[in-house]
């Protein structure tokens, strides 16, 4: 049963609570066990005069709060000390008056036991290294903390939910370059009480142009998932596999045009390999003569028109070459074997495949996209199904910034340990700042301090 758990952290065994129904008796978390570091929290002195009567307040006490936090490698509580200021004794006779006490700091769940730290910490240890919740839970229980796994799985959803703006203004800024690469990978899922499993598919979306990468959710494989993702106003090229859907898209929305991938192209001759190598092989090299080009184009760091007009100057060539030899190998082989699938493929696709030459943005392969993908495929080993759709969306949300960061060179746990709290407070208006390119800029000084 364990090995059954999904991306959001639930298991077959693990009962989906509905947003609307109400909360049984609160899952007890025992941390006695564990160190405490206290934390002082005091009033600035310009603060500390009764906003009434004016006169200076005097600390009367203090009230304390408990935040589970995680150092690396270190489970510690955080015990915040909050002075409580009020008058003397001799001017509370005159008139009462309401104590002031410093402020809490923000918290990445309100009311939430958990610190950012710890939260960065499950975030990172599921979906960058694969560590199941009910492993975690193992774990932690050895360093003296009994938390139930299902209040992790709360708190991933909730963290999830939080971090969704910057998901958001990622997508944004992916779709707003103009060329999106796309690509999917399949995910189990369960379909509730009482309904069937069913297979859902993670939708990958990047672009050469943007530093990140955005993964969503859908329940199956229909366009329309895509096309609600993109939305009417989208413009520009959509570079993906052959996907039937894509070519569906394009054809509703004049503004879209399908580009295909070469890499794809090779894969297929590739395959053909066993059968037909001495074919396949020369077609692998006829196509190898395309990438030729763009490493040239990378080793001189091209701009896109500048890579437009070396494609133009040198890749029609090779793709008469490659039509040539296509079209002499037709009738090699069996009917039915991969050879002839390889060749049925690059004749369906070739439209797409040429798009490249119109514009220099346009990538010749879809390889970037496909690579985030991996570690959904590598994760999958550890779990066999989403336990929700809630929770395949989550595990959309934070495979989203986890790859992003990735990307980039951010550490993900430094970068959510920072904008689980930042999030909460940052203007919406200027939620682009927390996309880890953006943080990575603007914040990572800030928050290794």
């Amino acid at each position: 049963p364990c090995a059954n758990e999904a991306p959001d952290g639930e298991t077959a065994e693990d009962k989906i609570r509905p947003r609307h129904q109400r909360k049984h008796a609160p899952r007890e978390i025992a941390y006695a066990a564990l160190p405490r570091e206290h934390v002082q929290h005091e009033l600035p002195e310009s603060l500390r005069v009764c906003p009434v009567t004016g006169k200076p307040l005097v600390a009367q006490g203090e009230k304390t709060s408990e935040e589970l936090e995680y150092r690396p490698a270190k489970l510690v509580v955080l015990v915040h000390h909050r002075v409580v200021y009020g008058l003397t004794e001799i001017d509370r006779e005159e008139r009462k008056v309401e104590p002031l006490v410093a402020p809490l700091p923000a918290r990445p769940i309100e009311h939430g036991l958990a610190g950012p730290g710890l939260l960065a910490w499950i975030l990172v240890q599921k979906y960058r290294h694969h560590l199941p919740l009910y492993r975690q839970q193992a774990i932690f229980a050895r360093e003296g903390l009994d938390l139930p796994r299902q209040t992790m799985c709360d708190w991933v959803l909730a963290s999830a939910y939080n971090l969704g703006p910057i998901q958001r203004a990622l997508k944004k800024q992916i779709l707003a370059t103009g060329v999106v690469q796309l690509d999917d990978t399949p995910v189990d899922c369960q379909g509730g009480k009482g309904a069937a499993n069913f297979k859902a598919h993670l939708w990958t979306y990047a672009s050469p142009l943007a530093s990140g990468v955005v993964f969503d959710f859908a329940r199956d494989w229909g366009h329309e998932h895509v096309e609600a993702f993109l939305g009417e106003k989208i413009e520009g090229y959509l570079v993906g596999d052959g996907y039937a859907g894509y070519g569906t898209l394009a054809t509703k929305n004049p503004a879209l045009i399908e580009a295909g991938c070469w890499a794809h192209v090779l894969r297929k001759f590739r395959d053909a390999l066993k059968e037909s190598p001495v074919e396949a092989l020369r077609m692998m090299r006829l196509i190898g003569k395309l990438f030729d080009v763009e490493a040239e184009a990378a080793r001189d760091k091209l701009e896109p028109e500048a890579l437009r007009a070396l494609r133009l100057e040198k890749s029609p060539a090779v793709l008469a070459e490659i039509q040539k030899e296509a079209a002499a190998l037709r009738g090699v082989g069996s009917d039915q074997g991969p050879l002839a699938k390889a060749l049925t493929y690059l004749e369906n696709q070739w439209p797409t495949l040429v798009r490249f030459l119109e514009d220099g943005r346009v990538p010749i392969h879809n390889n970037s996209c496909e690579n985030a993908i991996r570690p959904v495929a590598v994760g999958r080993r550890n779990w066999l199904f989403a336990g929700s759709e809630r929770g395949g969306q989550a595990a959309a949300t934070i495979y989203t910034l986890i790859e992003s960061c990735r990307r980039v060179d951010v550490d993900p746990f430094a970068y959510l340990r920072d904008v689980l709290v930042r999030v909460c407070t940052h203007p919406s208006s200027r939620v682009h700042e927390l996309v880890p390119a953006s943080w990575k800029d603007l914040f990572a000084a800030e928050s290794a301090r």
